[in-house]
């Protein structure tokens, strides 16, 4: 396991709404509309070439 912690998005599976936490200091969310808990949509511990 990665020893910082790690940008991460979470999606919400029902209205869509995203958000972006900081892995292990943050629990996943539950969404603020919804009341559902987040899902983890992408890591973001790398840059995106196009």
């Amino acid at each position: 396991m990665r020893e910082k912690a790690e940008a991460v998005q979470v999606k919400c599976p029902k209205c869509g709404r995203t958000a972006i936490i900081y892995l292990p200091k943050e629990e996943i969310p539950r969404c603020p509309d919804c009341g559902v808990r987040m899902v983890l949509c992408e890591l973001l511990d790398e840059g995106k070439s196009y």
